[in-house]
């Protein structure tokens, strides 16, 4: 009985262990149920097209530029062991593909980002013969676009994608003649990282977002509110030294004191590109951090400002006033280039609430006033004329009552 049951476990781990052996000789290219690989409609070739992300806050025109993506042809040995196709300009070489900006490509409501595509890289692509082509995908780094400057001064910045991938084209052979792609797929290789790129969508056409690039801008440096290209604005409309933000505090009425502190309470929100956590004003001499995402109090006095020198477009803050007995608070400001105006109560906290920090002039003058003390009871220098008036009245009184009575 057990020499049976042991001569069965043997058989079957023999079998088991032959199937796997068959199965591992199978030549495979890539897993026709792996959901980062794009795939073939029957005999219809596979269809794929890189997206360009471009990371860009808010109050920030979109710049000119165009990104350029290249397809090295690369050698090496495929699954099967046969080796990788050879690509020339009569079989599978891929033309640089090019995604291009311009002002007109806008941020959508609480979006972060602008992504544009090539459409399908395989378009005009010639494969004469079956196999497995393999390519190094890879961004052209520092060109198809130019930074705003004066004087040599920069005042936006763009960040490449510096990554490179492998991807990886499997070619058929029709049934009825000539070839198809398919199945296609992406590793990112540097840097290295493991694991297939999965589409961010899938269908007719399988889309990859490959490249990412960040653009970001000094805030309020376009000087003119009216700059209509802002984006590659005159010159003469720049200025790297001007102020990104200036909130001023002015003290209005005669019997104002403008010797008196007011107090305020400042919450700042990074831009969605931005990564430092702090950004630094200055009150006169006096350098005061304030940390995202933190309620920071400062006061001002009459003529009083506070300055950041540099801060990031797209940075948004939230001002909150407190209330002084008798004042009412005002707003004039800058959001952007935009002039704007709000009307506070008297007496009571004065609330500014996500104003943004745009690429054109940002400033924010909170003006409280207080009324002029209305005289009131009787001035001493004119009692002997009401005195006299006085007597003139009651002496006529008297007589015209003696008249009467006469």
């Amino acid at each position: 009985m057990k020499k049976t049951f042991l001569k069965k476990l043997v058989t079957a781990s023999i079998a088991a262990i032959t199937a796997l052996s068959v199965f591992r000789g199978v030549p495979t290219f890539a897993d026709d149920n792996d959901v980062a690989t794009a795939k073939a409609n029957g005999e219809t070739s596979a269809k794929v097209s890189i997206n360009k992300v471009l990371n860009i806050a808010e109050g920030i025109t979109t710049p000119e530029a165009t990104f350029t993506f290249t397809f090295t042809p690369k050698t090496g040995t495929s699954s099967n062991g046969a080796p990788y196709e050879t690509i020339d300009s009569s079989n599978g070489q891929i033309t640089d593909k090019n995604v291009s900006y311009t002002g007109t490509d806008v941020l959508s409501t609480g979006q972060t980002s602008i992504k544009k595509e090539t459409g399908d890289i395989f378009r005009e692509v010639n494969y004469t013969h079956a196999g497995e082509y393999v390519y190094t995908v890879a961004e052209k780094q520092n060109v198809g676009w130019k930074v705003i400057q004066k004087n040599g001064s920069p005042i936006d910045f763009m960040t490449y994608d510096n990554r490179n991938y492998e991807m990886h084209v499997i070619v058929k052979n029709k049934t009825t003649g000539g070839t198809y792609i398919s199945s296609v797929y992406f590793k990112q290789v540097s840097p290295s990282v493991n694991g297939k790129v999965k589409p961010s969508e899938s269908g007719t056409t399988y889309k990859y977002d490959l490249f990412t690039n960040i653009y970001r801008k000094n805030a309020g440096k376009i000087t003119d509110p009216n700059e209509p290209n802002p984006n590659k604005p005159n010159v003469s409309k720049v200025d790297p030294n001007a102020k990104s933000l200036v909130i001023k505090k002015v003290v209005s009425g005669a019997t104002a004191d403008k010797s008196k502190d007011f107090t305020f309470k400042l919450t700042f929100t990074k831009a969605s590109t931005e990564t430092s956590q702090s950004i630094t004003g200055k009150i006169g001499e006096t350098s005061k951090t304030f940390v995202y995402g933190q309620e920071t109090t400062i006061t001002l006095r009459h003529d009083q400002s506070l300055v950041f020198d540099t801060i990031p477009a797209g940075t948004r803050y939230k001002l909150v006033e407190t209330g002084s007995q008798g004042y009412t608070a005002s707003a004039a400001y800058k959001e952007n280039g935009a002039l704007k105006n709000q009307a506070g109560t008297v007496s009571t906290n004065f609330t500014q609430d996500s104003i943004l920090v745009g690429e054109k002039p940002n400033d924010n003058t909170i003006t409280n006033s207080l009324p002029d003390v209305t005289p009131t009871g009787l001035l001493i220098d004119n009692l002997p004329f009401i005195l006299m008036i006085g007597l003139g009245l009651a002496g006529f009184v008297v007589l015209s009552k003696k008249r009467r009575q006469a």
